[in-house]
């Protein structure tokens, strides 16, 4: 049995494949980022958080394949797989970049501009093998145009900043008890604030048919776009992917954004654990 895990800020989702009885497993946990966790708080978040709820022997498990956010370099690499050997002993653990699913995922062994958009958000291009090109994300302080998180915080800047219309206005008031104090304290003084603002985008969902929300979901991708799609010559030549939550759930406005670069998105994968447990299974590593 292996296992698939593809983990952002907010949660880690995980596919176990039982290739000999043809089974499969699916599972949530909380993120895991090196930046945010170390590697006893990942051992203890799994511990107590997945192998619980496991319908099988943690013993049963041969490989372990965890794609995750912040795990660009190898030092932070290796501080998630020593978390995950610690629950899962004997087990080998292979941890990688989460653009690499994406790449993965998106393109298999082909080449093309693979992108995230999910609580954070990412781009790079993918020759079919490797990440040859990545223009910089910078996180939601500085950059993170088209995430979750982004979106979010374009929604409450315009509550607190009174730019938002008054319809929008009610309705937020109406969902969220959260005002200019408690967002600014969840911001600046609590854990994960791209999380908290990544919630938001629940509001946005449902009121993606108003202009305003249009118009935010808009602008948004288009930031991405320009800053970090657009920077890679030959963005126009090559099939461009995405995956994440956000992605999917906003694609129609994606895709208008899209068609204004002159460009289609050709696949957008909201889950891409079923695509990276076949490329490993084909791939044999």
């Amino acid at each position: 049995m292996i296992a698939i895990a593809d983990s952002g800020t907010t949660k880690t989702s995980w596919l176990f494949v039982d290739k000999i009885n043809n089974k499969k497993y699916e599972y949530k946990s909380v993120g895991f980022n090196p930046y945010y966790q170390s590697s006893e708080n990942i051992t203890n978040n799994i511990l107590h958080g997945l192998i619980p709820h496991l319908n099988f022997k943690v013993q049963e498990v041969e490989a372990i394949y965890l794609y995750g956010a912040g795990c660009e370099l190898d030092s932070r690499k290796e501080q998630v797989a020593v978390g995950i050997r610690k629950a899962f002993p004997n087990c080998k653990v292979s941890v990688y970049h989460d653009l690499l699913a994406a790449a993965r995922a998106l393109f298999s062994d082909t080449a093309g501009i693979a992108c995230i958009s999910g609580t954070g958000s990412n781009t790079c291009y993918y020759d079919g093998e490797k990440i040859v090109k990545n223009v910089e994300s910078l996180g939601l302080s500085l950059g993170d145009e088209g995430s979750g998180g982004y979106k979010g915080k374009l929604l409450v800047r315009d509550y607190m900043r009174k730019q938002m219309p008054a319809h929008i206005k009610e309705a937020f008031e109406k969902k969220y008890t959260d005002r200019t104090p408690e967002i600014m304290d969840a911001v600046y003084t609590k854990e994960f604030p791209s999380r908290y603002l990544a919630s938001f985008t629940v509001f946005l969902g449902e009121h993606i048919g108003d202009p305003y929300v249009q118009q935010l979901v808009h602008r948004s991708f288009s930031e991405m776009f320009q800053n970090c799609v657009t920077k890679y010559e030959n963005y126009k030549d090559v099939p461009i992917g995405y995956i994440g939550s956000i992605a999917y759930y906003f694609q129609d406005e994606l895709q208008k954004v899209a068609a204004e670069y002159g460009v289609k998105v050709s696949k957008i994968i909201r889950n891409p654990l079923e695509d990276l447990a076949e490329y490993h299974f084909k791939k044999g590593i």
